[in-house]
């Protein structure tokens, strides 16, 4: 009930210090995370990389990553996307009767391509298509999770977002923005 709770995770700096609310700003490469639509007003070509060492006082190896880029082909819009990943760090083996096994490490990655491109002047629309992939376990507890008879602590799944973007004003630094995240089977 809670895969890919790592989707939720936001990336960037400057949109955390404006408390997440970038789906009416989304003026760089984070774009395609926060709402794709905002590449359409994107010229140029800029990457953006993120590092973030995840509970550092409590654990050393669990860490959250991520690399985003946008390039503008002008005339039909701007291309981009972004790679996540969460090194969830090494898990204590146990079997299902408390006994321990052999230790193993899970992760949580994520691979999204973006596009958006501009209706109007003051108007784009955007899209992404992703596929994210969770380790969680190297197999299933007892049977758990058995498909077709192998035991499965592993998924993959895919994904899709939409977006729009209303700029306003005489320097259209003022938007309104939707998007509409992690469509997909459930």
């Amino acid at each position: 009930e809670a895969g890919a709770i790592f989707l939720l995770i936001n990336p960037g700096s400057g949109p955390a210090g404006c408390g997440e609310a970038q789906t009416g700003k989304a003026n760089d490469a984070y774009a395609s995370y926060y709402n794709p639509a905002g590449l359409g007003f994107l010229e140029g070509t800029e990457v953006v990389l993120q590092h973030v060492n995840w509970l550092p006082n409590l654990v050393d190896d669990v860490f959250y990553d991520f690399l985003g880029f946008r390039h503008e082909v002008p005339g039909l819009g701007t291309f981009g996307g972004h790679v996540i990943y969460l090194n969830l760090g090494e898990q204590t083996g146990m079997d299902e009767l408390g006994n321990p096994t052999q230790n193993w490490s899970s992760y949580m990655t994520a691979l999204t391509g973006s596009y958006g491109t501009q209706l109007s002047m003051n108007q784009s629309i955007g899209m992404n298509f992703k596929v994210f992939h969770q380790k969680l376990a190297e197999h299933g507890v007892s049977n758990e999770g058995q498909a077709g008879g192998k035991d499965e602590g592993r998924s993959t799944d895919l994904a899709f977002d939409i977006g729009f973007l209303q700029k306003f004003g005489k320097s259209k630094q003022h938007g309104f923005g939707i998007a509409i995240q992690n469509i997909g089977p459930p």
